[in-house]
């Protein structure tokens, strides 16, 4: 069977002549009353070609896949006096000091009191007395969390007012809070 130059060709129905295959492309037409062709719309009637296939939206381009940011993390480190409540008038508890925040930008962060005749410089150097040289740390997970794990404090580590086992690690969420030595607070935040 041959078909229209330029027309593919397509296999028609056994009992369908050539007058019942569409003249453009060839397709068998499925009765004597379908008015168009099926595949690319010839008008049998007017004995012209269909109307252009309708157009639809664009489909939007796509967005490039791309490694989420790793979360940005800081530690806000405040002196809370109402933890104090031991007070000891040789070492009275700082009043009206501002917060200091931090930027977790470290894979661990070491949180405690410095000590220079030993070589001892915290990340996060606390001033407050009862806390050891090396308290605690905060440490950045492969997934992006931050993590704390107490280093056998002397006086412990509390996160959200539960003791935290020394040696062990806890993942920490975002709005926790970490309390250790005599007034020391520190709160796990998103950084802006």
């Amino acid at each position: 069977m041959s078909v229209a130059s330029g027309a593919s060709s397509l296999p028609r129905a056994a009992s369908a002549g050539a007058e019942d295959a569409c003249p453009a492309c060839g397709e068998p037409r499925t009765s004597a009353e379908a008015r168009f062709c099926e595949v690319c719309r010839y008008d049998f009637v007017t004995r012209k070609g269909g109307p252009p296939p309708a157009e639809s939206e664009p489909a939007p381009a796509p967005v490039p896949r791309t490694a989420a940011p790793p979360e940005a993390w800081e530690l806000v480190v405040t002196v809370d006096p109402a933890l104090d409540t031991d007070p000891d008038p040789k070492s009275p508890c700082p009043q009206d000091e501002a917060p200091r925040i931090f930027s977790i930008d470290e894979p661990e962060m070491l949180v405690g009191r410095r000590d220079d005749r030993r070589d001892i410089r915290p990340d996060i150097p606390l001033g407050d007395p009862g806390t050891s040289r090396r308290h605690a740390k905060f440490l950045k997970n492969v997934d992006g969390s931050v993590s704390l794990q107490d280093l056998s404090s002397l006086n412990g580590t509390r996160l959200n007012g539960a003791d935290v086992p020394p040696g062990s690690r806890q993942v920490l969420n975002e709005g926790d809070t970490v309390t250790l030595g005599r007034w020391t607070r520190i709160r796990l935040g998103r950084r802006p």
